[in-house]
């Protein structure tokens, strides 16, 4: 994952709450942590925060969905560059990595390009994607039931997870709601809810 404030368009919540958190503390360690050792993706990761801070719950018919139509792009754009980005930290030949640095540049915004592409298409993927509307639950809960769902439909046993990386994402999640801070309603519960209303995360 190659998060960065710039060439961010203004009024995309999505985007901007995927950057914002990227960039909270512990949050980077941890989705790279389970990106690495769990090929998770970041931004469904994310995807999963987001809707989890605005009271959504997915299903894991939902999640695996959105898993399955990611994965192409995932495989074909954004895997291949953030490999070359990585080897591109060691030397290559005659060619050492501070000599290789402007061409990683290039590559990582090239690989944002490609993150930013994939995030419009989950947004779109919200808009017909079931999900249950939790908004009287604890927003913690749904968001970490989110998540433990989307490992689970990767295969990963609950008790390999690193709690710590799991939890600095709820955390972080949630604090802006536990600040007094102004959430803008980038989602619409409303038009994305196909079931019953839901107090369990």
């Amino acid at each position: 994952m190659a998060m960065s404030q710039d060439s961010l368009p203004e009024n995309d919540t999505f985007r901007q709450f995927c950057l914002t958190l990227y960039e909270a503390e512990g949050v980077e360690e941890a989705c790279l942590d389970l990106q690495d050792r769990f090929d998770l993706d970041v931004t469904l990761i994310l995807m999963c925060c987001w809707v989890g801070q605005h009271g959504v719950r997915l299903s894991p018919e939902s999640l695996a969905q959105a898993e399955q139509s990611i994965k192409p792009w995932r495989e074909t754009a954004i895997d291949p560059i953030r490999a070359l980005r990585r080897r591109l930290k060691e030397a290559v030949g005659p060619i050492d990595p501070e000599r290789a640095a402007s061409v990683r540049d290039l590559i990582k915004q090239a690989e944002l390009a490609a993150e930013f592409v994939q995030m419009d298409h989950l947004l779109l993927l919200l808009e017909h994607l079931p999900g249950r509307d939790a908004r009287m639950a604890e927003r913690a809960g749904i968001v970490r039931g989110n998540l433990l769902r989307y490992t689970a439909i990767k295969g990963v046993e609950t008790d390999r997870l690193p709690r710590t990386a799991l939890e600095a994402l709820v955390a972080q999640t949630v604090r802006p709601l536990y600040q007094d801070e102004e959430i803008d309603d980038g989602i619409d519960t409303e038009t994305i809810d196909t079931g019953p209303k839901d107090s369990k995360s």
